[in-house]
């Protein structure tokens, strides 16, 4: 083998090692070279590193830059792209590193030992230290969006997204897709100590968040938490970041993403890179592996769509009512002043006490303030008034006109309890013009107006009131003229009488015979 000059660097730091009085077979030892070489140059036989041989460098690593390689590794690009880049054709890998090494022995790597999962055990998860971006177009701001890393622990088959925060929606939901994208659900699944997942750590005992444990019981895992502060606990998904965030600068470095999606489509692009990559030792990539061996093991997935909950604590009030998100909903009567805790999705509104479901409505999504009622849980008297006013109230609108009860039953359909004050209105406001011009006229009237109050959204007890009086006024009233004809009661015989006729009847018509 050639021998390779030795470096100004290693020259200086066996000069350095022996004025500090360290023994020659230490320093050859810790350098790597020969141990004439330390001797000759305490002896000052060798007074320039140009005049020393060490046969520890072969010759192809001469023409290397070495220190261009250092600044690369520092960058925090892998050992097997720079290798890949520069040096495929002149070594192996592994004599690469270990050349790299012989020079820079502080960056070798310590030792690993490998831990060994059954199929379908266990799935860890992790966010990505770093941060990868966008550029909006629009406004050239850079975004920047969380990266997300979940990996099995028999295949380590890798799944990567990207979301806008690590909110807990965002991390509950991550999981739900990294299910699916795995085909099944591990046994157990160990995420990082972060509050959307741990509300509160414990060696033994940790306090999961309820959105994540509810997550957890709709898929059938179990949460392990990782012990705080150690990293090894996780360490495939430790990993699975480093290969994923690499290869992603690597591969992407010269393209500007212009928006979330697409770093969702480059992020599945480079894990199906490295799930397809055979590895060096076992002559097997991890998507192979999964298939054969660990996709059957997993646990099926839930039937139909994950619906995200978030959960509150709440009190009873006296009234029977809770509060969520500026909403009212009923509780039964007997937990008054009792603490419950809401379970709150997209659909629906589940209340608990003591693990044991005490009531369940249809979430709300209108205006605020609104009450959601099941009569059941009021007690008898005010059971007794909400249902026997409503009922009232119908009753005398039929009796009224059949247009006004379509119109109260479409509001009680929606809301009984918000409407209930307004309809007494409508029924009070349509009696006093029946009052004031007659059921025939009157009944016109309210149709008129109430098709007017649906045309325009304006269900409104003073804008009826309104429409009303403007249809009133406009009655056109009979106007009359004085024809005088003839009286036999007056004094003289043929005299004149002040009649009242008219104007849509003739002169004949008055008098008792038929017009010409």
């Amino acid at each position: 083998m050639s021998r390779k000059v030795i470096t100004m660097d290693r020259f200086l730091e066996i000069k350095r090692q022996l004025e500090l009085g360290i023994p020659v077979i230490q320093i050859a030892q810790s350098l790597v070279c020969a141990e004439k070489t330390v001797r000759d140059i305490r002896d000052g036989k060798i007074s320039e590193p140009n005049k020393c041989k060490d046969p520890s460098f072969p010759f192809w690593s001469e023409k290397a830059d070495w220190q261009q390689v250092l600044s690369e590794v520092l960058d925090g690009h892998p050992f097997k792209f720079i290798w890949e880049e520069r040096f495929t054709k002149e070594i192996g890998y592994k004599a690469f590193l270990d050349q790299f090494h012989k020079r820079y022995p502080h960056y070798k790597r310590a030792t690993t030992v490998h831990r060994y999962f059954a199929p379908g055990e266990r799935c860890e998860v992790d966010y990505a230290g770093d941060t990868v971006h966008w550029i909006n177009l629009n406004t050239g701001e850079l975004v920047e969006m969380q990266v997300f890393i979940g990996t099995l622990g028999f295949s380590q088959k890798i799944y990567a997204e990207a979301t806008s925060d690590q909110k807990s929606r965002n991390f509950v939901e991550s999981h739900s897709r990294m299910y699916r994208a795995f085909g099944g659900v591990s046994k157990v699944t160990v995420p990082d100590c972060l509050k959307q997942g741990v509300t509160r750590t414990h060696l033994y005992d940790p306090n999961i968040n309820h959105s994540y444990q509810s997550m957890a019981k709709d898929f059938g895992t179990a949460i392990v938490p990782a012990r705080p502060r150690k990293p090894k606990d996780k360490s495939l998904a430790e990993l699975a970041v480093k290969l994923v965030l690499r290869l992603y600068r690597w591969r992407f470095r010269k393209i500007t993403t212009t928006s979330p999606e697409q770093v969702n489509v480059q992020l599945s692009e480079v894990t199906e890179i490295i799930n397809n990559k055979p590895h060096s030792r076992f002559k097997t990539s991890r998507n192979a592996s999964w298939m054969a061996h660990e996709r059957s093991k997993l646990s099926p997935l839930p039937s139909g769509d994950f619906e995200y909950s978030n959960f509150k604590l709440a009190k009873v009030h006296d009234d029977c009512y809770i509060e969520v998100e500026h909403n009212y909903y009923s509780c039964p009567k007997e937990y008054r002043g009792f603490g419950v805790k809401a379970k709150i999705t997209e659909r629906r509104v589940e209340v608990f006490y003591d693990l044991e479901r005490i009531a369940l409505h249809d979430r709300h999504k209108g205006h605020h303030g609104a009450y959601v009622t099941e009569n059941s849980h009021l007690p008898a008297n005010a059971r007794a008034y909400l249902e026997a006013t409503p009922q009232n109230v119908l009753s005398q609108a039929k009796f009224i006109s059949e247009a006004l009860y379509q119109l109260i039953d479409e509001l009680y359909q929606e809301n009984t309890i918000a409407h209930l004050r307004r309809t007494l209105g409508f029924v009070r406001k349509a009696r006093e013009e029946i009052r004031m011009i007659g059921s025939e006229k009157a009944k016109t009237h309210i149709a008129k107006a109430i098709n007017q109050m649906k045309m325009f959204n304006k269900i409104r007890v003073q804008y009826f009131q309104e429409l009303l009086l403007k249809m009133r006024t406009e009655i056109p009233l009979q106007s009359s003229k004085i024809q005088r004809q003839p009286n036999p009661n007056l004094r003289h015989t043929g005299g004149a009488q002040l009649v009242l006729v008219p104007n849509n009847l003739t002169e004949g018509e008055s008098n008792g015979s038929p017009p010409n």
